[in-house]
């Protein structure tokens, strides 16, 4: 049953409207992979043990209950609102013609997912706004800080082993970044991360997570990625920071790259192991040249995987 938004303060009411943002995006993308089962495989049984409802979600109800709460009263929630309508009435129309004739719509099929991408986009802009607002943004690069990572990664961890969908935790670090403060001055070496860190958000999925780790590092968690998912979504991230040189002034454009590692959530590793095995994969990827990605396919084994994706070494 949804419930209101917390009374006791805007500190607890911050954390109320973000927890149940988390909640919406976990269920959404839960309900989107039931859809196109349904679409694509009707006659499949349902992974739980009781079917449940195609459109059992909490979020509109909760919006509903709270949409006069001075901080939900506002255009970017009444927004997210209405895309999560349209969402459900796509996902309606075709499950129902499905049923009917037996036949899928392309063109709605293709509105709903462009209905579906803007919702966990804005569903993460609005997690952005109201994280900053309780400082849980890191200032100069605008992605989560490392106070919020550790809650926010067991939460997924627990989704992840709850649903049996898989996620995986990847490690970012810019490659020879010492050089560009030695050689530059800091004000350089902040330009590049920006740059990067702009990347990594605006590159990634809308449901995934960027997270300022530490100095040049940064943590992605990647909800509903098996490892080859992930090394094609970090092998993506890879190529366009190699080909995204940044201006730090009118006469030079400093090439950037990055060695990638990353590792699988599982029920048997803590979040500090799997973090653990992530940055393994990250040193295996700096001892095999830098600007590479390595992925930990087997968890249990001993070193990570030999053909993860890869490019040429930045020497």
């Amino acid at each position: 049953m949804p419930e209101s938004v917390a009374d006791g303060g805007m500190a607890d009411a911050e954390r109320d409207i973000l927890a149940e943002l988390e909640k919406a995006l976990s269920e959404h993308i839960a309900l989107i992979l039931r859809w196109n089962r349904k679409l694509m495989l009707p006659d499949s049984p349902s992974p739980s043990e009781h079917e449940e409802d195609d459109h059992d979600c909490d979020f509109g109800a909760w919006y509903a209950l709270n949409r006069h709460n001075r901080l939900i009263d506002q255009p970017a929630m009444h927004a997210l609102a209405t895309t999560h309508q349209q969402l459900h009435d796509s996902a309606r129309r075709l499950l129902s013609a499905r049923e009917v004739d037996g036949e899928i719509d392309s063109a709605e099929f293709d509105m709903m997912a462009l209905r579906a991408e803007s919702f966990f986009a804005q569903v993460r802009r609005l997690e952005r706004a109201f994280r900053t607002a309780r400082s849980d943004v890191d200032p100069l690069t605008g992605t989560y800080n490392r106070q919020t990572m550790l809650g926010d990664l067991n939460a997924e961890r627990e989704r992840s082993i709850r649903t049996g969908v898989p996620t995986a935790i990847a490690l970012v670090d810019l490659d020879h970044f010492k050089s560009v403060n030695d050689t530059y001055g800091h004000q350089a070496g902040d330009l590049v991360l920006q740059s990067v860190a702009g990347i990594l958000q605006s590159h990634v999925r809308p449901f995934d997570k960027v997270y300022r780790y530490g100095g040049e590092e940064f943590l992605i968690c990647l909800p509903n990625a098996d490892m080859k998912q992930c090394a094609r979504v970090l092998e993506r991230l890879r190529r366009v920071i190699e080909a995204s040189p940044v201006t730090i002034s009118d006469t030079t454009n400093l090439p950037v790259t990055a060695s990638i590692g990353a590792a699988p959530m599982t029920k048997s590793r803590t979040v500090e192991q799997i973090i653990e095995k992530a940055d393994q994969a990250l040193y295996a990827a700096k001892e095999g040249g830098r600007n590479r990605v390595r992925v930990w396919r087997n968890p249990d084994g001993k070193a990570p995987a030999s053909k993860s994706a890869t490019s040429k070494s930045s020497g």
